[in-house]
């Protein structure tokens, strides 16, 4: 008890009693003054709250919009770009494949009007022909209203979005100018033409979202990409003058802005009519009068009698319970485990259970959630065992169990199965979902042990078997596990020689320029040659690396192997472009892997743009924001970027537009059945178009026969490697291939 308290319970005697008095009248008065003060602050922080929702809310529709917008957008001009890339390429397109490509796009895309060529901005063809005969042979140059946006496309040299436009043959659209350069003497380009959409606008508009909204009034201007200057495109220009929510989205060439605000207006309200200051001033008075009453009693002596036994209490429970979940901590669970065993009984059961994806969680939700999900997870498992059960957390993600009744396996896997379904179900955390799953391992007594120490460490192996099974599994355990467990722990050791031994090279696997079919670099793959083994398989060594955290070290090797041999094929003149590496995440996580690049290419005396970096779809969905950290990271250092296996992951639109990368690998899965599987077809060409918009280069992995090849050249494919093309070689086998022993199985 504080001094201070004291002083308010016993005030010292030499008070005059009237002066005590008065002291006790005051204090609750002090009290209501200060919380009505606090009351009035935390009300008016509730109507700011208030009037922030209503233009957040506004500004999430808005959102919605301009991402409907630019993805309508995307989708309708971007079935341009393979047209355009064969005419920077060949120079020229037949009548027969244009219009085979146009008629895909108006196919895929509705709202799409028309198609046209128009070399030296003179259109020479146009898709389809009917209705719009009347454009044939049109000059831009001599069209003052259309000229200007074609002459801006042609500098600039990238595409622009005009419109509204009154058109040639009638009616209004938007019309996107894609400007297309010819690859001239010593690397000049040559202006070509350019390639036109012609999108009907209202129909756009709509497929975006941007329609009459029963709580929102909408608008849209920035005719031409002018943004704020451009004209009305939709709604009352009268909202842009009001106090409404604006938002610029992007268009080819310049920008549109959006507008909204509530029907009914930015509605206000008043201090009296926020719960939060209600509920403010109702505590104060309730707390005003309890301190008013505090001096009359002497409830803070019995009370500390009790601020102490509770004390006790804790104590004891903290060295017994864990102070997350409640449940039994390890010491308990291991003392209730040798009663257990000390009682009579037929048959018991110990099973350990570890939570899959519990470190994803902590990682991107933060430990404060990770801690609430093993509360909720707590709660399921407690309530999935029997009255004479057990469940305990050991730490970490790891719980415990004893099933004191097992008096049949099947009674034993019936509570397992219900366990992992319990785990299965999302976490609610405060509105973040979180989606989980558990490994689990048994041990049974006396089949696999009659101590506490044997059964633990069964059931642990057990555990791991589980997890190694593909986890969101059980199993049971036998003698064969163990065997396993040595031999993995055999293949640990043989891992680390290997590393200490150097026995590790690389093999490279050509990509090229599916349109030249120029070499454009290679790709690094490792390879473990074991003195006694040969070859090992890196699907056998690449995961068990990955679990040891030995894929650290070994990433270090592959650093030092890989600029080793790209300063020597660049001294020898030798070099076939950028030669690309594999990262695994438990690099990217623990270890400092830029700073290990950069010491690799000093060392080496390297520049950066020699080498490009690949990760996993799912590393950056496993963990994005430190992905993208390092990925910016080595970008800046001046080294491409990639993403591999694109495709086999979430692919999310949200972060794929901010990702710091340069470079997108199709993964084979899509490219094995092409051109005849027909999801496969749609996949890959809205992955090359999709990239292409970005701003990225694409590769096709996996490349096996020429139906396959021409496909991809003609979809706008950069790049391509697979066993048509070359298989991964070792380094002087790959020299070989470079001096003209490569396969003429592909013809340009």
């Amino acid at each position: 008890m504080t001094t201070r308290t004291l002083a308010l319970q016993h005030p010292p005697r030499y008070l005059p009693t009237r002066v005590r008095s008065t002291a006790y009248r005051l204090l609750p008065i002090g009290f209501a003054v200060i919380g009505i003060g606090l009351s009035v602050a935390l009300g008016r922080l509730d109507v700011q709250r208030e009037e922030s929702k209503l233009i957040a809310t506004a500004s999430m529709r808005l959102s919605g919009i301009r991402a409907g917008l630019e993805a309508q957008m995307r989708s309708a001009f971007g079935e341009t770009e393979g047209i355009a890339q064969l005419l920077s390429a060949d120079g020229d397109i037949s009548t027969a494949h244009f219009h085979d490509m146009a008629r895909q796009a108006m196919e895929s895309v509705s709202y799409i009007r028309h198609i046209s060529l128009a070399p030296n901005d003179v259109i020479a063809d146009v898709y389809p022909q009917e209705r719009n005969q009347s454009v044939l042979g049109l000059d831009y140059r001599v069209l003052p209203s259309q000229f200007p946006l074609v002459r801006r496309a042609r500098d600039s040299q990238e595409a622009v979005l005009a419109g509204p436009v009154q058109l040639y043959q009638g009616g209004n659209a938007l019309v996107y100018r894609r400007p297309v350069f010819l690859k001239g003497h010593k690397g000049v380009r040559l202006y070509w033409g350019n390639v036109s959409v012609v999108a009907d606008i209202d129909s756009l508009l709509r497929a975006a979202g941007v329609v009459e909204d029963s709580t929102f009034r909408l608008a849209l201007r920035g005719g031409d990409g002018e943004g704020a200057a451009g004209a009305m495109i939709w709604g009352e220009a009268v909202l842009f003058e009001d106090s409404a929510v604006t938002l610029n989205v992007d268009v080819p060439g310049g920008t549109w802005q959006l507008a909204a605000m509530p029907r009914e207006g930015w509605s206000s309200i008043s201090l009296f009519g926020s719960p939060l200051f209600l509920f403010a001033l109702c505590t104060t008075g309730l707390f005003s009068i309890f301190v008013a009453q505090l001096n009359r009693s002497n409830r803070l002596i019995n009370q500390r009698n009790a601020e102490l036994k509770h004390s006790q209490a804790q104590l004891e429970r903290l060295a017994h319970y864990d102070a997350i979940t409640g449940l039994p901590n390890r010491v308990l669970f291991l003392r209730r485990l040798e009663q257990a065993l000390q009682a009579p009984r037929v048959q018991m059961a110990v099973l350990l259970l570890d939570i899959d994806g519990f470190k994803q969680v902590n990682d991107s939700l933060g430990h404060a959630l990770g801690d609430l999900l093993l509360e909720q997870a707590a709660q399921r498992l407690g309530a999935g065992i029997g009255l004479d059960d057990t469940v305990c957390r050991l730490g970490g993600d790891e719980f415990a169990f004893i099933l004191a009744r097992a008096d049949s396996l099947d009674y034993v896997c019936k509570v397992v199965d219900g366990l992992l379904r319990a785990l299965q179900r999302p976490f609610d955390l405060k509105g973040n979902a979180a989606l989980v799953s558990g490994s689990i391992g048994i041990a049974l007594c006396p089949e696999h042990g009659d101590t506490g120490e044997s059964l633990m460490r069964h059931a642990d192996t057990a555990m791991y078997a589980a997890k190694e099974g593909g986890r969101n599994a059980w199993r049971l355990y036998h003698g064969d596990m163990t065997a396993r467990l040595q031999q993995r722990l055999g293949m640990e050791r043989a891992l680390r020689r290997a590393l200490e031994q150097e026995e590790f090279e690389l093999w490279y696997q050509p990509r090229i320029d599916l349109f030249s079919g120029r070499v454009e670099g290679a790709e690094a793959l490792l390879r473990w040659r074991d003195p006694q083994q040969g070859l090992v398989s890196p699907g056998d060594f690449i995961p068990l690396a990955e679990r040891t955290g030995l894929i650290i070290p070994l990433g270090e090797q592959v650093l030092e192997l890989v600029c080793r041999q790209v300063r020597q094929w660049r001294d020898r003149e030798l070099l076939p472009g950028p030669i690309a590496i594999n990262v695994a995440a438990l690099q990217i996580e623990r270890s400092d892997y830029v700073a290990s690049l950069t010491r690799a290419l000093e060392r080496h005396g390297l520049g950066p743009e020699l080498l490009e970096v690949e990760i996993t779809e799912s590393l950056l969905m496993e963990s994005q924001q430190h992905a993208c950290e390092i990925l910016a990271q080595l970008q800046a250092l001046g080294v491409a970027t990639a993403v591999d296996d694109f495709g086999t992951g979430y692919s999310s639109l949200a972060y794929l537009k901010a990702l710091p990368i340069n470079h997108l690998k199709i993964d084979r899965a899509f490219i094995k059945d092409l051109p005849q599987g027909e999801n496969d077809v749609a996949i890959t060409r809205a992955i090359i178009d999709l990239g292409h918009a970005l701003g990225y280069r694409i590769t096709a992995e996996g490349i096996e026969t020429h139906a396959q090849h021409q496909f991809l050249r003609n979809a706008g494919c950069d790049h391509g490697q697979g066993y048509l093309i070359g298989r991964p070689m070792p380094a002087e086998r790959f020299e070989h291939w470079l001096a003209g022993e490569r396969f003429t199985a592909v013809q340009y």
